[in-house]
């Protein structure tokens, strides 16, 4: 891009910026300022739970269903309840104020809010499990890699062994794949696996139309069931889900 254009795109920008700093003008001064400051923290507090149901789910996958279940519904219901109030809250804020765009600001600020909560909740929450399973594993590490060793070295097809308080799974492949704290209900069920190939990142789901799956047979069908999705934690291990 030429020195010349650029100057063209920062002036189309220049009316954009304004605006920008126009509101943020009106968001420093009272009475919408504390209102605004005070909606976003609520709302970011919020944020926190599903994170924190999916960090507990990555650690126990039963009590993070339990939690999924029930304390999600209490946390939905306490979030309108609170929103309502905050909307209200908002309207008496845009009352007080003198100009027009302030007044909108006031009153539109937490239903946009509660539609991005409701919008970013599930990432949030995969993003809390993944930062469980990254947690997991740094704990568990050496012990997965104990295990590892233990069943390269026999080649035995175990189901839900255990070895030093971890449950584990043994595909004898080749190569041999391990399948730690394998955990869910019935047959969806996910586990931190140990691929030393890497192939199981090969899984991304199925086709809905005709329900194949998209990755090779001798990737889904590890295990003994159909694996859906993985996604890489580091070296040699991925968080994977079965069905």
């Amino acid at each position: 891009m030429c020195l010349e254009q650029r100057a063209m795109l920062i002036l189309r920008m220049l009316p954009n910026l304004k605006f920008v700093q126009l509101l943020m003008g009106y968001i420093g001064t009272e009475p919408l300022g504390p209102y605004v400051t005070h909606t976003a923290r609520f709302f970011a507090l919020m944020a926190l739970i599903p994170f924190a149901v999916g960090l507990i789910d990555a650690w126990n996958a039963g009590l993070g269903f339990f939690l999924l279940i029930f304390g999600g519904g209490a946390a939905v219901l306490i979030l309108l309840t609170l929103s309502f109030y905050k909307f209200w809250q908002g309207i008496r804020v845009a009352g007080q104020c003198g100009k027009f765009l302030p007044q909108i600001i006031a009153v539109v600020v937490t239903p946009i809010l509660v539609v991005a909560w409701f919008g970013a909740a599930l990432p949030i929450l995969w993003a809390g499990e993944y930062m469980g399973n990254l947690s997991r594993l740094a704990v568990n590490e050496t012990n997965y890699r104990d295990i590892a060793n233990i069943a390269q070295t026999r080649r035995k097809a175990d189901w839900y062994t255990e070895h030093d308080g971890i449950t584990y799974s043994v595909d004898i492949g080749p190569p041999v794949r391990i399948a730690f704290n394998p955990a869910g209900m019935l047959n969806d069920w996910s586990a931190i696996i140990f691929d030393p190939t890497g192939d199981v990142m090969l899984a991304n789901g199925f086709d809905s139309k005709n329900g194949r799956f998209y990755a090779p047979e001798r990737v889904t069908k590890l295990f003994g069931g159909n694996l859906v999705r993985c996604r890489s934690l580091w070296g040699d291990y991925y968080t994977c889900s079965f069905t």
